[in-house]
């Protein structure tokens, strides 16, 4: 079934109960995304779609947090983005104090913070010498970080011999180990409009978050990011949102590839937090179709308060079996992941054959991979995150040729896109992050070369 379809009055009031309950107002091209949102939402919570956004539009507390939920929290997993947790690592082991404390800003899940405590453990930092502050707006998000157990689609991307060492069974899924829970601390907390719950810090991550606020709200949060930093200390964000820190005063620093941000050492002037604005000023960009398959990155709470009832709204939508298909995958339900892509492909929905090469690739079918992405991009041959799914196959598969033939097609389809563009796919990625994702380099365990 396709998804809830809102007409631009209504999305801007549906856009209003984000803004009350967080702070947030997402940039411009990504507002369709709340369709995505709404449709999810009122899946979960078992009500049709215009009976939830009428419950939200009340600012019914439950259909808000519910809403926020799946409005701003997106696609992790452990060990996202190894070049920065190596470079995290590195630092840490010099690193002259007695302390390391890590910021993880944004930290849905719990994938993030849990990474990095992994990360400084694996490179021998002892337990007693850091500490992750974990910090989100959802309380559920924290909720179920807190309780650090996860399926094999949160892990599929962590190596063999650390998963081992810090993960153990339940059940059918795995448990992050007691001395990796005890080294993060989850606390609730709004980025947004909040100040920094702690200072003298000697990282901070925050990835994949900026992209989604204005450009005013951009600046105030990084500023305070800043001064929350100790001299010397690492901010990590996503590739796509380097240059946001722009005239910050910070420092680029190579993390294979990538790129971290310093705190000059002692001596530098920080500069002034950015001047207040009278009003909101968003640059014009087109507002283009977005996928309606998972949501964005992670922010939120809450809300109680409830206006006057608004007035009757139709949206259409029924159940999504992609959405649900990616929900059964993100569990560890593959069998059923499957079927429900399979169904999502009769309606000729290019990320429904995405999906299906994931899980083609995880059971060691590389073939059918391939030919589940091939499907995907002839009905969509600008896909670029399936000619980047080609990349990685064809790597596997010893095929260089035609990897670096798909990783040219997926460059060339990100040609003239901004680089906060959100793409289509089953994971959440900009056009800039994936442009860094595809810059040659050599490809290595998270550990890599000493």
């Amino acid at each position: 079934m396709s998804e809830a379809v809102l007409d631009d009055a209504t999305l801007v009031r549906v856009e209003e109960v984000l803004r009350a309950a967080c702070g947030l107002t997402l940039a411009r091209s990504l507002r369709r995304s709340l369709e995505t949102a709404l449709t999810r939402s009122a899946a979960s919570s078992g009500v049709e779609p215009d009976a939830f956004l009428r419950m939200l539009l009340l600012r019914e507390s439950a259909a808000v947090e519910t809403f926020i939920e799946h409005a701003v929290i997106g696609e992790t997993y452990f060990f996202r983005h190894p070049e920065h947790l190596r470079a995290l690592a590195r630092f840490g082991m010099a690193h002259p104090g007695p302390f390391f404390h890590v910021w993880s800003a944004g930290c849905a899940s719990g994938e993030e913070p849990y990474s990095i405590a992994m990360a400084l453990l694996a490179a021998g930092m002892p337990e007693g010498r850091f500490r992750v502050l974990a910090t989100d707006v959802s309380s559920r998000a924290l909720q179920r970080a807190r309780e650090g157990v996860y399926g094999p689609w949160s892990l599929r991307r962590i190596e063999p011999e650390l998963e081992k060492r810090f993960m153990v069974a339940r059940g059918e899924q795995l448990s992050v180990v007691p001395q990796v829970r005890r080294t993060v601390d989850f606390r609730r907390h709004n980025l947004a409009v909040e100040p920094p719950p702690a200072s003298g810090l000697s990282a901070i991550f925050c990835r994949n978050v900026l992209i989604y606020f204005p450009p005013e709200l951009v600046r105030e949060v990084l500023a305070r990011f800043v001064e929350a930093l100790a001299p010397g200390g690492l901010l990590f964000v996503s590739p796509a949102e380097v240059p946001l820190t722009n005239g910050l005063g910070l420092e680029p620093v190579d993390a294979e590839g990538s790129v971290a941000l310093r705190v000059p050492p002692p001596g530098w002037t920080r500069p002034q937090p950015p001047a207040p604005v009278a009003a909101r000023v968003e640059r014009p960009r087109p507002a283009p179709r977005l996928p309606s398959r998972v949501p964005p990155p992670s922010v939120p709470p809450p809300v109680t308060a409830a206006p006057a009832p608004p007035e009757p709204v139709r949206v259409e939508a029924a159940a999504e079996p992609l959405a649900r298909a990616v929900e059964a995958a993100r569990a560890g339900r593959f069998e059923e992941a499957e079927a429900l892509a399979r169904e999502a492909a009769k309606g000729l929905v290019p990320e429904a054959y995405l999906l299906l090469a994931m899980v083609a690739e995880g059971r060691g079918d590389l073939n059918g991979a391939v030919e589940a992405v091939r499907k995907a991009l002839y009905l969509e041959p600008q896909l670029a995150l399936g000619h980047a799914t080609l990349v990685a196959l064809y790597g596997r598969m010893d095929r260089r040729e035609d990897a670096e033939r798909a990783r040219q097609n997926a460059l060339r389809a990100l040609d003239g896109l901004d680089d906060e563009h959100p793409l289509r796919g089953v994971e959440t990625m900009t056009a800039g992050g994936l442009r860094q994702a595809l810059a040659p380099r050599t490809q290595a365990g998270w550990q890599g070369a000493r």
